[in-house]
C-alpha cells in the first residue's frame, strides 16, 4: 500500500495529477455531514462537473495497471461513482479510499482482486458487503436477467485481451440481476431518490460475458431527479442530465439495444441523522410481479437517431 502511495506521489509531482480528495471538497462535505446521502453526493461531486472523461484513468500504482489509485481531475463512469460513494460513506471524506477500495476490490487491493466486471463481481459484492442495497423491486415491476458465462465465452470475447488476468481468474458461472425494462424505467424515473446508482443494461448476447455498460449517480434537481455521470456523450465529460430524459433516450440505442436499468442505494455505514432508505422508498409492492408482465419491445423514439454509448 505504501509503495502504491509513493508511486502516486511521484506521479503527482511529475504530472500535476490531483490524486487526493481536494481540501475544498473535504470542507464542503463536512459541512453537510447531517444531510441525506443524496444531498451529500451532490455536494461532493458538483465540483467535478465539466472534468474530462478518460477511459480507465486509475489503477493500482504498480503491476498490470500502474495508473494512480485515484484521480480527481479526470474520470470514467466507474471511477466517478466509486470516488463519490467513498467521499460520502466514509466517516470523514479524507477516509474515502477505504470505502472506494471496499467497492473496487475483493479482499486485496491488487489487479487480480479488482472487481472488473459489474454483473459478476462489483454489484453482488457491494450488496453482500452491506455498502449498497438493490432497490430495483421497490421502484417498479422488475424482471430477472439470468446470464451464464463459461470459459469458452471468455476465450471467444474480442475484448478479453484488455484484461491482464489468467483464465482461472475470470469469473464463470450463472448470475442474475433484477432490472426495470425501459418502459418501467421511464415510469420509475421521478421516484428514484437522490443518492441512488443507476446501472445501464444492454440486451444479453450469448457470446459476450457482459451486459452492463454504464453507471451513474442520481442527485437532486430543481424540478426532478438528475443523473450525474462521467460520459462519452457529447463533449466527453462529467455532466448532469435529466433522469427522465436519459430513461427515454435509452430507447434510441440500436447497435446494441438497451435492456433496462438496475437501481442500487448506498447504505449508511454508521450513525447518522441523514434520511434513511425506508423514508425515501416504498415497501416491496412489486417483488412478486415477475412473470406477469407483458413483453416490452423498445422502439426508437426517433428512428433517425442512433443513441450514443453513455459509458
Amino acid at each position: 500500500m505504501w509503495f502504491c502511495v509513493a508511486i502516486a506521489f511521484a506521479q503527482e509531482a511529475e504530472t500535476g495529477v490531483e490524486w487526493t480528495v481536494p481540501s475544498a471538497v473535504v470542507s464542503a462535505i463536512r459541512a453537510v455531514a447531517d444531510r441525506s446521502v443524496g444531498e451529500r453526493l451532490d455536494v461532493a461531486t458538483r465540483p467535478f462537473l465539466g472534468r474530462p472523461y478518460i477511459v480507465d484513468p486509475v489503477g493500482e500504482g504498480e503491476g498490470a495497471d500502474a495508473d494512480v489509485p485515484a484521480r480527481y481531475d479526470v474520470f470514467d463512469c466507474m471511477s466517478f461513482v466509486e470516488e463519490g460513494l467513498g467521499m460520502v460513506l466514509a466517516g470523514d471524506p479524507v477516509n474515502a479510499p477505504a470505502i472506494r477500495d471496499a467497492l473496487r476490490y475483493d479482499r486485496f487491493a491488487d489487479y487480480a482482486h479488482r472487481n472488473h466486471f459489474m454483473e459478476a463481481q462489483w454489484i453482488p459484492r457491494a450488496v453482500a458487503s452491506g455498502l449498497l442495497e438493490d432497490v430495483t423491486d421497490r421502484l417498479g415491476h422488475a424482471r430477472t436477467l439470468t446470464k451464464s458465462v463459461t470459459p469458452a465465452v471468455w476465450q471467444g470475447w474480442r475484448s478479453r485481451r484488455r484484461f491482464f488476468l489468467a483464465d482461472p481468474e475470470l469469473p464463470v458461472g450463472t448470475w442474475s440481476l433484477r432490472y426495470l425494462d425501459l418502459g418501467q424505467a421511464a415510469e420509475a424515473a421521478p421516484k428514484i431518490p437522490p443518492g441512488a446508482l443507476v446501472v445501464t443494461l444492454r440486451v444479453e448476447r450469448a457470446w459476450s460475458p457482459i451486459v452492463t455498460t454504464h453507471v451513474s449517480l442520481v442527485v437532486p434537481g430543481r424540478s426532478e431527479p438528475m443523473m450525474r455521470h462521467a460520459t462519452k456523450m457529447g463533449k466527453r465529460l462529467v455532466r448532469d442530465d435529466k433522469l427522465s430524459w436519459y430513461m427515454t433516450h435509452l430507447r434510441d440505442y440500436v447497435n446494441w439495444p438497451a435492456l433496462g436499468v438496475v437501481v442500487l442505494m448506498p447504505r449508511e455505514q454508521g450513525p447518522t441523522r441523514a434520511a434513511t432508505l425506508s423514508a425515501l422508498l416504498p415497501a416491496l409492492p412489486y417483488a412478486d410481479a415477475d412473470g406477469d408482465l407483458p413483453a416490452f419491445v423498445p422502439q426508437p423514439l426517433n428512428p433517425h437517431n442512433v443513441g450514443e454509448d453513455p459509458s
